[in-house]
């Protein structure tokens, strides 16, 4: 069996959906598009500073020679109709936390390189590290930029979760000399059009933290001026995948861990009320319990305000009083003026 269908095999088995090798060089093309965001004042404030750095695997692993990008299909489902008084997660969130699922999934890979391909030496990234996935996705010929700032993995759309295992042996490359997937983007406008808070300026080009999914993410207070555009969103926002008809066609997810556990919509009566423990129990599987209490009840209040049901009067009201977060007193402040106003 060749090195390639061999490779194949094993990350197949180690429950991945789709890969490709490349180098472990610096991904050059992605250093102007982070330094436009920077000059522009679009760069993330959440991520590291360093540029030349986000883009050199070798600064993660100093004597990688093969970068192998990863990706999972996550696409479960529609969330169908929302129940009145919930707030709708966004998908990523439904099932076990994708860090877990992918660094397990990785742990298993990385043993087979070390048994099967001679590596000694190995690093994994699940979006917590300072590298660029989607750079190193696109470079790879992983996948191609969408107009949503997404990688598009065919034929999984851009519902994948992306990954990397560094490796210090040379593995084949699977890019084709002639292949320039960043020459491929997604350019249709419909995302763009379709974002609630103009986060999407232009295709490709994002203002962070304009967008939904981040503030819903955002510890303190929700901004103002986003809180009526947040609608029934209760973490995350997957409006700008939804408008786009590549997604609407992706093949679903044969991973049952993203199947919902939690959600698609929650009852934002009976998180408003949870204490610490009922919060663990329901979402500590997920990728939302990194976060804590606190946010999520923030944002429920901010949805409910925005459903402008007088049944949410009481537990706002009760919020409003007695929880121990001033953020989230505030947002439950608001919800009921704004149900006061709608009244």
């Amino acid at each position: 069996m060749a090195v390639i269908e061999k490779l194949a095999q094993l990350i197949t088995d180690c429950g991945f959906d789709a890969f490709a090798v490349m180098p472990a060089v610096k991904v050059t093309k992605m250093g102007p598009i982070l330094e436009r965001a920077k000059a522009e004042d679009r760069y993330p404030r959440f991520v590291d500073d360093d540029i030349a750095k986000r883009i050199n695997p070798s600064a993660l692993h100093q004597n990688a020679k093969s970068v192998i990008s990863l990706a999972v299909s996550y696409y479960t489902g529609d969330p169908g109709p929302r129940p009145p008084l919930h707030g709708t997660l966004s998908r990523s969130a439904w099932g076990v936390d994708y860090h877990t699922v992918l660094n397990e999934r990785m742990d298993r890979l990385i043993s087979g390189l070390k048994q099967s391909f001679g590596a000694q030496e190995c690093a994994k990234a699940v979006d917590t590290s300072f590298l660029v996935d989607r750079a190193l996705a696109i470079e790879s010929g992983l996948g191609y930029p969408g107009s949503n700032c997404c990688v598009y993995v065919p034929p999984y759309g851009s519902w994948v979760f992306l990954g990397e295992v560094l490796v210090d042996v040379e593995l084949p490359v699977t890019k084709g000399e002639a292949a320039d997937n960043w020459a491929e983007p997604i350019e249709c406008p419909a995302c763009v059009q379709a974002c609630p808070t103009n986060a999407l300026l232009a295709p490709g080009v994002i203002r962070p933290e304009r967008c939904l999914s981040y503030l819903t993410q955002k510890s303190g207070s929700f901004p103002l001026e986003f809180r009526e555009k947040l609608g029934s969103r209760l973490w995350g926002c997957d409006t700008c995948q939804q408008a786009c008809a590549q997604n609407r066609a992706a093949r679903p997810s044969r991973h049952r861990e993203f199947e919902p556990i939690v959600g698609p919509h929650v009852d934002l009566i009976y998180l408003l009320e949870m204490d610490n423990a009922q919060f663990k129990a329901q979402f500590g599987r997920t990728s939302i319990a990194w976060r804590g209490k606190n946010v999520l009840q923030r944002n429920a209040c901010l949805v409910l305000g925005n459903e402008g049901r007088s049944e949410a009067v009481p537990v706002l009201t009760r919020t409003a009083e007695n929880h121990p977060s001033p953020h989230v007193r505030e947002a439950a402040q608001w919800a009921l003026a704004k149900i006061s106003q709608a009244d």
